[in-house]
């Protein structure tokens, strides 16, 4: 494989500081007995396997390729995520900077990545699961088992059934990056496309800033901040048009995405789950009521966004599916001309009609 074109628009990142200052932020998870670590791991390693099984006669998607199961720590999800952006970047043409241990490294380049380590270890006591598709050209499905104690601990839920129903949403974003086989590419080209089209003469700090938290976002399958994405006036003033629509695309892509995987924990769960109107009840209020710090902290990293996307994309694939079926809304993962748009995921009957009721021969694949 050639290597990647020189892109002198993209961050430069110290890995190595970015990687000391997440383990120096990251805080400690629950106590546990290391018999009872060790159980937990076993149960989502269990888990995962039956929530695949689950998931795949729910929505009919057959995985093309096998992407490995992890269960892992808070510094072990925050160093396989920097790993990734880092292999993303190196892709996208960003030069190795730090490939010489001994090479010193610039002043931006350090604070690059102590600010990447701070958003990475705040993120890591958050995060309960996540199919992860930088680091390895499969992707690799992550439980951050601390987080998962600590939450069914916190909101008092049986521990097998929730570790099932987050199993079920996560092998859901297995299936959409392993069972439809353009996805990865399409996803990796509109980040490509946001990064190719950037305009030479924005000023380096600017696009430094920018680059850094939308790929952080990227890689952690999450929108970019509000202040980046919600403002006509800063998107003319700080973005190409190209840009913007890359952006759009991946904002409806991750709508998309999420919204899928909510609807199919809970539709899987009302057939295997007892108690799976407990778990969603529960859950759903720990989303919307976090604490002052907490939600501070979402909104800075665009995470009240991303609880926005569960629920616009949830309607749209409920809306869907409650017309036409599972079969009907499967239609989706055709090309990626069946995206729905923004406006469609706003307006599902709008897609139905361009998608659905199109005759079929004039319906392209990709």
């Amino acid at each position: 494989m050639a290597p990647p074109v020189s892109n002198p628009m993209l961050p430069s990142i110290d890995w190595r500081t970015a990687a000391s200052c997440s383990r120096a932020f990251i805080r400690g998870g629950p106590r546990m007995s290391p018999e009872g670590a060790l159980d937990v791991v076993a149960d989502l390693h269990r888990h995962a396997r039956t929530a695949t099984e689950l998931v795949a006669d729910y929505t009919g998607l057959t995985p093309a390729v096998e992407a490995p199961i992890d269960v892992v720590d808070r510094v072990r999800w925050s160093h396989v995520n920097i790993a990734g952006l880092r292999r993303l970047l190196h892709q996208l043409g960003a030069a190795e900077t730090d490939a010489d241990p001994a090479r010193q490294m610039g002043a931006a380049a350090k604070v690059t990545g102590v600010q990447a380590g701070a958003v990475l270890a705040f993120l890591s006591s958050r995060v309960l699961g996540q199919f992860e598709t930088f680091s390895t050209d499969s992707g690799r499905l992550l439980f951050v088992a601390p987080n998962i104690v600590e939450v069914e601990r916190r909101l008092r839920l049986p521990s097998r059934e929730f570790r099932l129903w987050i199993a079920v949403h996560e092998s859901a974003h297995l299936m959409q990056f392993t069972a439809v086989p353009w996805m990865r590419d399409h996803f990796h080209g509109l980040i490509r496309t946001f990064f190719d089209a950037a305009e030479p003469e924005e000023s380096s700090a600017s696009q430094f800033g920018r680059a850094v938290r939308r790929a952080l976002s990227a890689a952690r399958d999450e929108p970019a901040s509000e202040d980046d994405m919600a403002g006509v006036d800063v998107m003319e003033a700080m973005t190409s048009p190209e840009q913007r629509e890359a952006i759009a695309g991946i904002q409806a892509l991750m709508t998309l995405l999420e919204g899928h995987a909510e609807s199919v924990m809970d539709g899987v769960g009302r057939g295997h789950i007892e108690h799976v109107a407990l778990l969603r009840r529960r859950f759903d209020r720990r989303r919307a009521h976090p604490g002052t710090l907490q939600r501070f902290l979402r909104q800075l990293l665009g995470l009240d966004a991303k609880m926005r996307q569960y629920a616009a994309g949830r309607r749209f694939v409920d809306h869907v599916v409650a017309e036409h079926g599972v079969t009907g809304f499967s239609r989706v993962w055709d090309s990626p001309q069946h995206l729905p748009t923004e406006a469609e995921i706003e307006h599902p009957e709008t897609w139905i009609a361009r998608v659905l009721d199109a005759p079929t021969a004039t319906i392209g694949h990709g």
